[in-house]
């Protein structure tokens, strides 16, 4: 009896011992435990949650284990197994093992090895969205501190490595031994080696003595120190931007747009560039860009030059460029429109830049600018321009400045009394103009006098009734037009006589502030129908020819009713006698002697398109393949001329049968004889000198073959449209030649241009040797995948008459999976050079390029 009471108080004792036990801890921690099913230790799952005082934990701790989960409750703690997760406060930690210690209010994360000896389930940290990955972390809640060792962390495009790392409670970071790279292997091809450092988040890194290691090996490129910026989401850094390097050139060793990026907002950017040589020559330079959607959005590009060759030639001048572009939204305003587009240098000339290599502006001889406000009146249909124009042009030096010009138009044809009256239209234009031209050494010397002097005034309206009707049920289309000019200018010529006391007077030309007034009268009426014709092939495919014929005929009637017609006696040779002039030759709105014209004018254009059955097409079930798009054939004939009343006939055909092949043939075609010796046409047909049917005066076959797989010929037409939806102006060059585009993804592609024309030698001296002046070229440009990751791509331009290249380009490209080398040489031409280029593919280092050039003026 006293054992089994003695074993009931024990017995009780025990109950109230655990009983007491499990309310401590009812009331010292609370937390959640959810335990996955274990196929080793239990066919079902179970959750737990236990929960932690206040004082301790804010919040509830979620964590979960795929092996095991122990808990020891002597030294409160929780030890997790497999796939091990945790989740407190926003901060998510995930390991092969995690220790969990109440009594310190930490966790530690670990890996553990395998059977093999491999590192299994390294631990990843995540807070906020960064992610940290180590080979063990330490973090206490309380404290908010941690202590890791061999961190990673991914941020955007970066990622950084880290040997010993702690984690302060403001979020600090401070780590020694880190790597710091925008490769995401676990070896990285490249990266930055700090010596120690503390990471600031979304703010920046400050590190002491920074080295750039390739492949594993240290390279002599280093920093005593270095601030790396990091961004926030969605938030722009300032940042230097890498130059380029110029080793030798004729400037001296130097760089070439050192670069500071500054993001003033969301709506506007700007970048200001700074280039320099060791012999004098240096250059500045701002490109901003600014863009609000569904508004407007534009560029403008500000830069001052000065050149210096240095010894032994002392020449030093200078140039200024200005570039801007804007175009607006027509959401912004359906009524009003304002565009820019301008191009000026000082210089007028493109060829004077530091910059030869990377200039697509460098064998373009003019220089264009326009700067254009428009205006709609509602649904009225009439509209007003007003602009402003400056054109520059290199081989002649000479500027034409209109400022400005007005027009104002129709922009329908107005159709009055429209209730009864569907076939007559009527519309009217006019336009205003104040032009100048001159040399470009008066703007660059501020002589603007002479400019002013040099302005051309002038006014002009036109006014024009069309109509258009059918007969014979839509077989003949007949369209009867008139057109009426008015024009006035304020400046017009007088021409007098100067004696000489010789056999042959002088003619002075003096230009006289008097306006004058003309205007002409022009009429027209041509019909026009298509004609179709089918052949019918024998065979399976059911083949069929379909020719459409569309014929044009037209009369074209213009009276001489100009005015301002003047005259003076002249002698020559000592015989006198009048000469007649248009006081309206050097006026804006220029006009010389002329006489009646009635012109009939022929025209047929034909097209050829071939209809063949074909088991591909699902829809029709035939295939329609284009043989020759147009081919046109366009005389005329003026019946008031009292000689040579034909004019030439003018050939054009273009054959386009599908996507990757084109061929462009046109050709002049003159009806009379011409002489043998020096080539100047006769008077007579040249059916009656024997000359056959006459001669071709010009002739050009330009043929376009692009040669790739269909699969890429789709990828080019998709990069061509998705850079169309991007307001870049350098992209415009990639939209209208795709094919020049260079991608990995596309194994190769080949572009061939041939070029032959024929033109009439206009010089009498070579013309019995050499009748016609012969051009025949070559353009090859295309590029092939060596490997996966090396590509090469060549653009040579051959002239076959001269047996010669006149230029040859090649490029060698190297992906080195997070960065790409860039070989060009371009040992044939003008623009001789080559240039080594280090790119990374990352946006964060869009700018972080070293290149290594030499330009053209060395070589040549």
């Amino acid at each position: 009896m006293k054992t089994k009471k003695g074993f009931f108080l024990i017995f009780s004792a025990a109950i109230r011992t655990l009983s007491c036990l499990l309310i401590c801890i009812s009331f010292s921690f609370a937390f959640a435990q959810d335990k996955q099913k274990d196929s080793i230790l239990s066919d079902t799952s179970a959750q737990r949650k236990i929960y932690i005082n206040d004082t301790d934990f804010k919040s509830i701790i979620t964590y979960s284990a795929r092996d095991s989960i122990y808990s020891d409750l002597k030294k409160k703690q929780v030890h997790l197994y497999g796939e091990a997760k945790l989740n407190y406060e926003g901060i998510d930690m995930s390991a092969e093992y995690l220790l969990i210690d109440l009594n310190k209010n930490e966790v530690l994360a670990t890996f553990l090895e395998d059977s093999l000896g491999r590192k299994v389930g390294k631990p990843l940290f995540i807070d906020n969205g960064d992610t940290l990955k180590a080979a063990s972390i330490r973090y206490n809640f309380e404290t908010k501190k941690g202590y890791i060792q061999e961190a990673a962390i991914k941020q955007d495009e970066y990622y950084l490595s880290m040997e010993k790392a702690k984690r302060q409670p403001n979020e600090d970071v401070h780590f020694v031994h880190g790597k710091f790279t925008t490769c995401n292997l676990e070896e990285p091809h490249y990266h930055f080696a700090l010596s120690k450092a503390v990471m600031v988040p979304d703010k920046r890194i400050v590190s002491g003595p920074i080295n750039l290691w390739v492949m594993g090996v240290p390279t002599p490129l280093g920093l005593p120190f270095a601030m790396i910026p990091l961004k926030k989401k969605k938030e722009r850094q300032s940042g230097f931007i890498m130059p380029q390097y110029s080793i030798i050139s004729a400037y001296g060793m130097g760089f070439l747009d050192l670069g500071y990026y500054i993001p003033i907002s969301e709506r506007f950017q700007t970048i200001v560039y700074g280039t320099g040589y060791t012999r004098g020559s240096f250059g500045f330079r701002n490109y901003s860009e600014y863009s609000t959607r569904y508004k407007y959005n534009g560029n403008f590009d500000l830069g001052y030059t000065r050149f210096r060759y240095g010894y032994p030639d002392s020449t030093v001048f200078s140039t200024t460029t200005i570039r801007w572009t804007h175009n607006q939204d027509p959401k912004l305003n359906p009524n009003w429109s304002f565009t820019a587009n301008v191009n000026y240098n000082s210089n007028s000339t493109n060829k004077q830049t530091l910059n030869t290599q990377n200039n697509p502006q460098y064998f373009n001889n003019t220089l264009n600018s326009d700067i254009r406000v428009g205006k709609r009146f509602g649904s009225l249909p009439i509209s007003a321009d007003l602009k402003l124009s400056l054109r520059q042009n290199s081989a002649t030096h000479i500027i034409d400045l209109t400022s400005p010009i007005f027009n104002f138009q129709t922009t329908n044809r107005i159709f009055p009394f429209k209730k009864v009256n569907k076939l007559v239209g009527i519309s009217y234009s006019n336009e205003i103009q104040n032009r100048s031209s001159f040399k470009d050494t008066y703007l660059k010397n501020g002589q603007f006098d002479s400019i002013g002097h040099n302005f051309r005034n002038g006014l002009t309206q036109n006014f024009n009734v069309q109509a258009t009707f059918s007969m014979l049920k839509n077989t003949i289309r007949i369209t009867p037009s008139a057109t009426y000019k008015q024009i006035y200018n304020f400046q017009t010529i007088r021409k007098t006589v100067v004696d000489t006391s010789n056999l042959s007077d002088a003619v002075l030309i003096d230009t006289v502030g008097i306006g004058g007034f003309t205007h002409s009268f022009n009429s027209s009426i041509s019909l026009t129908s298509n004609l179709y014709s089918y052949y019918r092939f024998v065979g399976k495919r059911k083949t069929v020819l379909r020719h459409v014929m569309t014929p044009t005929i037209s009369f074209n009637y213009a009276p001489a009713i100009q005015q301002g017609i003047k005259s003076y006696t002249d002698t020559i040779n000592g015989v006198a006698r009048e000469v007649r002039y248009s006081m309206f030759e050097r006026s804006l709105y220029s006009e010389y002697l002329t006489q009646s014209s009635g012109r009939i004018i022929f025209g047929l254009n034909n097209s050829f398109e071939l209809k063949q059955k074909s088991d591909k097409d699902t829809v029709t079930g035939f295939k329609k393949t284009r043989l020759i798009d147009n081919f046109f054939l366009n005389t005329d004939y003026d019946i008031f001329k009292d000689s040579m009343n034909w004019g030439d006939l003018t050939m054009r055909m273009v054959i386009n049968p599908n996507e990757f092949i084109n061929l462009t043939i046109t050709a002049n075609h003159s009806w009379y004889g011409w002489n043998d010796t020096t080539g100047l046409i006769k008077k007579e047909y040249a059916l009656r000198t024997k000359q056959g049917i006459g001669r071709i005066k010009s002739a050009q076959f330009a043929t376009t073959l692009i040669l790739t797989t269909k699969k890429s010929r789709d990828r080019l037409q998709k990069i061509s449209n998705d850079m169309s939806n991007v307001w870049n102006p350098q992209y415009q060059q990639w939209i209208v030649n795709p094919n020049q585009l260079v991608y990995f993804e596309i194994p190769w592609k080949l572009t061939v241009d041939h070029i032959f024309a024929l033109n009439l030698n206009s010089d009498t001296a070579t013309y019995r040797e050499k009748r016609y002046l012969p051009t025949n070229t070559v353009t090859l440009n295309g590029d092939v995948n060596l490997t996966p990751n090396w590509k090469i791509g060549a653009r040579m331009m051959y002239d076959i008459e001269q047996r010669a290249i006149s230029n040859f380009n090649i490029n060698l490209y190297r992906n080195i999976h997070c960065w790409n080398v860039v070989f060009n040489w371009t040992p044939i031409g003008t623009n001789k050079s080559f240039t080594i280029g280090i790119r990374g593919n990352a946006a964060i280092l869009q700018n972080a390029n070293i290149n290594i050039r030499r330009p053209p003026i060395v070589l040549n």
